[in-house]
């Protein structure tokens, strides 16, 4: 009996002195906050499905939004070269997604040229590995409501965050595109 405590005690000892294995992650996650941009096309307008996917990534929520009031600098001449040539362009913050529910987890902010969706659309008809198919909550800003298709280039089922969506239900984590269109109008 006596040898029996010893050695609980050095194995319990042990135990607290071996670090724990690292977790190993099953897909690579997004950056915690990125942003990614489009133009606006003229309501009535299908939304381009050629776009160049700009993104940038940011370690927060505020350095992002600074970026996108700051014109996006280095990521709206990628998107619009001719417009960043010729004119000084508005850049503002059009939807949020998250990969979590309710607003949860890493975030995507959607910015565009212009005011928002006043007579116009905005279209991302794909999403970056990281983000597709893992979105679970989106909301639209600057009067634009957020339709997720479960395809790539408008494809497929659709579902119209108006404007806010805990969860996208049925197309949860299964978003591979995004339109969006002024305040009252559905995908």
């Amino acid at each position: 009996m006596a040898l029996r405590m010893p050695f609980a005690a050095v194995l319990t000892a042990l135990m607290f002195l071996v670090p724990p294995a690292p977790a190993v992650a099953d897909e690579p996650r997004p950056a915690e906050v990125c942003t990614a941009g489009a133009a606006a096309v003229p309501l009535g307008q299908d939304p381009p499905t050629d776009l160049p996917l700009v993104m940038s990534c940011f370690d927060s929520e505020a350095e992002a939004l600074a970026f996108i009031r700051a014109g996006a600098p280095g990521d709206f001449e990628q998107l619009a070269p001719e417009a960043a040539a010729r004119d000084a362009v508005a850049t503002v913050m059009l939807g949020k997604s998250w990969t979590g529910l309710a607003r949860g987890g890493a975030q995507l902010i959607h910015w565009g040229t212009g005011s928002g969706c006043f007579g116009v659309t905005y279209g991302f008809p794909t999403l970056a590995s990281g983000w597709n198919n893992t979105i679970r909550s989106a909301e639209g800003f600057s009067n634009c409501w957020a339709s997720h298709y479960d395809g790539s280039s408008y494809s497929g089922a659709v579902l119209t965050c108006a404007p806010y969506c805990s969860s996208l239900g049925a197309l949860d984590a299964k978003t591979s595109s995004i339109v969006y269109r002024p305040t009252g109008t559905f995908g």
